[in-house]
């Protein structure tokens, strides 16, 4: 919503001249900012509104940079020519934050990242689904990949979601492929026998994340094979037909398990990978549920039954890295988004 009726307003004004008037004559003072200069993929210009009725800003003027590149935004903050940057390399990260002048905030953000396994082949048997996700070593992936920063996750549900369930556990176990699919091997075309280890993956992502190139070492260097591909438009459907599964970022800044599971899982989600009628018919009713109790507990359960089912690979959720001059105090956002208001001095 980006209207009128989605704003609070101040109700001394609304009742002594009218609604619509009040509304007329008061629009300028419900915007703390106003937008002073925009130029395209360069930066945005935002000044303080002087009329704004909640007081006075902490800055006149903010500047939004627009910096793609993870090494150009090191520079920036390095250089002093920024005051804050965020999704920087964790070793930039590291070696700054401990510098003069400069401090360091890192938090979760409602990011994750995931696998997502589509119908077909090889991946319709349940046990080498489970073999698979079994053989992932995901706290070996946050440590050595992402230095530490990053938090496992056995569903698609982050620690801050609202269907987050602690009791959904999924132990990696290397030796799980063996005691439930023996040494069995993968039959392909033509002939062909391939190795478990020989899926192949697609990722896809709205940015690079730190640590995702080495990602794609480490798999090759495990006999995996991942293609990183950044793309500023994302179809998710893309990902859904790329073959064995696809390596996706996805966000829910508001942590309402439709976001997650219930884009990520439900057929007739265009975000969605694996289809199934069985899965369907659970996530089907949540969709209209009313009673907000009943409507949590039965994402849990949904979340429950594709753990045991293995129908995707919850990899982790993200630690967003942000740097700032250290005479400015900075409030870190859940949702991965840095606003003006969470930065004082």
């Amino acid at each position: 919503m980006d209207g009128v009726p989605d704003r609070l307003h101040p109700a001394e004004g609304l009742l002594r001249e009218g609604r619509a008037a009040g509304l007329r004559k008061g629009a300028d003072r419900h915007r703390p900012v106003l937008v002073d200069a925009y130029e395209g993929n360069a930066y945005l210009r935002l000044k303080a509104n002087p009329k704004y009725w909640g007081g006075k800003p902490a800055f006149e003027t903010v500047v939004f940079k627009f910096v793609p590149d993870a090494t150009s935004r090191v520079a920036e903050i390095e250089s002093g020519s920024s005051d804050v940057t965020l999704e920087v390399p964790y070793e930039e990260f590291d070696r700054l934050r401990g510098k003069a002048g400069l401090k360091g905030e890192i938090t979760p953000i409602s990011d994750i990242a995931q696998i997502f396994i589509t119908n077909g082949g090889v991946m319709d048997d349940k046990n080498v689904r489970l073999a698979l996700i079994h053989a992932v070593d995901k706290e070996a992936i946050v440590k050595r990949l992402l230095r530490g920063y990053g938090v496992p996750i056995a569903t698609l549900e982050a620690p801050e979601y609202a269907a987050f369930d602690p009791s959904i556990k999924v132990a990696y176990d290397p030796l799980w492929r063996r005691s439930s699919c023996g040494e069995r091997l993968f039959q392909g075309k033509a002939g062909q026998v391939h190795h478990p280890n020989d899926a192949r993956f697609q990722a896809e992502g709205l940015r690079d994340r730190p640590g995702d190139r080495r990602d794609v070492a480490q798999c090759r260097h495990r006999g995996r094979h991942r293609d990183l591909r950044n793309r500023q438009a994302l179809r998710t459907a893309h990902v859904a037909q790329a073959g064995a599964g696809g390596v996706l970022q996805l966000g829910n800044a508001i942590g309402d398990p439709t976001c997650s599971t219930g884009f990520a899982m439900f057929s007739k989600s265009p975000h969605s990978a694996w289809h199934s009628d069985d899965l369907d018919a659970k996530i089907g009713p949540l969709w209209g549920e009313k009673d907000e109790k009943k409507r949590i507990d039965g994402w849990k359960a949904v979340d429950r039954y594709i753990a045991e089912q293995g129908y995707i690979l919850p990899l982790l959720q993200y630690a967003q890295p942000v740097l700032y001059k250290s005479d400015l105090k900075v409030t870190p956002n859940v949702s991965g988004a840095l606003q003006p208001t969470l930065v004082s001095k």
